[in-house]
């Protein structure tokens, strides 16, 4: 089959929201989150967060724990939200002392990455935006983000780094609200003559974008910039970060049919929020998911949905679902 699965170490924490401060479950550190981890079946990497999941203190103790258990560090994500500091924004802040302030977060994150051998730089601009009109001076917010973005690929030039769009929250207007927009990004800086930036598509961003994800990826892989996946599924507007084909399942079936055509080789990412489920256990059944979708399509075969896509014919396809589907079953 050839998927490599990853997941983010949150997955197996203490499932802190804003409806559960204290969070679902006991906090538990890094290293013994990695052990929960590598109970899961065919999950060969994870992504961590930079200060809070991995750091300057721990990073050898990670380093060994992923070692022990023959798993990859796939992905570095420095936190550029969750504090207050960033509340104004972060590397697009106003504030030149506060921008720095992220700058630096990502070079070290940069760091903890290369010390880790993670090929990945995940960058959220969750605060890269504004909350109310006529506050802001939209020329200053995007010369300011795309200059530091630059900084740090220019740093990171080893690394991929992947930029992942969502429309809001925590900042109500953020700059990079679908993929077109995070693009426009992307090929600036590649007139710049930074080429190590692209995009990590998630799932439920892009469906809070009015995206139908498989012609996402079809775009962004036109620009060569499909970099990660963060694969998951949500109901309506809110980003829950549920299994995986659990709600959006034929959607999921094209997604999966156009990661083959595209021969995307990178890693099928799970960014999931369990709560009060076993986190294991919701890794193994989103990788199973996945899986067996892969698995229907194979036997259906790959020529036959190809010229099924290209008759263009919406009763021919609808055909094809139906036996997609007695196949998954």
């Amino acid at each position: 089959m050839g998927i490599r699965f990853s997941t983010g170490i949150w997955v197996f924490g203490a499932g802190v929201e804003r409806f559960a401060p204290t969070g679902y479950k006991a906090a538990r550190t890094t290293v013994d989150l990695i052990y929960e981890a590598a109970k899961v079946e065919d999950l060969q990497g994870l992504e961590f967060h930079y200060p809070t999941e991995v750091n300057e203190e721990n990073v050898r103790l990670v380093r060994d724990a992923l070692s022990s258990h023959n798993i990859k560090s796939v992905g570095i994500a420095p936190v550029l939200s969750q504090e207050s500091q960033w509340a104004r924004g972060a590397l697009s802040a106003l504030d030149e002392d506060t921008r720095r302030r992220a700058v630096d977060r990502c070079r070290r994150a940069v760091d903890i990455a290369r010390t880790l051998d993670a090929e990945i730089l995940i960058v959220w601009p969750g605060r890269e935006g504004f909350d109310f009109p006529l506050t802001t001076d939209y020329r200053r917010l995007w010369d300011n983000y795309i200059s530091a973005i630059r900084e740090v690929a220019e740093y990171g030039s080893d690394l991929k780094v992947a930029l992942e769009y969502k429309m809001e929250d925590p900042a109500s207007y953020l700059l990079h609200g679908s993929a077109a927009r995070a693009l426009t990004t992307i090929l600036e800086l590649r007139s710049q003559g930074v080429n190590n930036v692209g995009i990590n598509v998630e799932f439920a961003h892009a469906k809070l974008a009015k995206e139908y994800v498989p012609e996402t990826v079809v775009l962004i892989s036109r620009y060569r910039a499909l970099y990660h996946l963060h694969l998951n599924d949500i109901f309506t507007e809110v980003d829950l970060d549920l299994f995986p084909a659990s709600v959006h399942l034929l959607e999921f079936i094209e997604l999966l049919y156009w990661l083959h055509e595209l021969e995307y080789s990178g890693w099928y990412g799970l960014d999931l929020f369990p709560r009060y489920l076993d986190a294991a256990e919701m890794v193994r059944q989103s990788i199973n998911n996945i899986k067996t979708l892969h698995t229907a399509l194979e036997r259906v075969g790959w020529t036959r949905i190809r010229k099924t896509i290209e008759a263009n014919n919406p009763i021919e396809s609808q055909k094809l679902l139906r036996e997609i589907l007695s196949a998954y079953t």
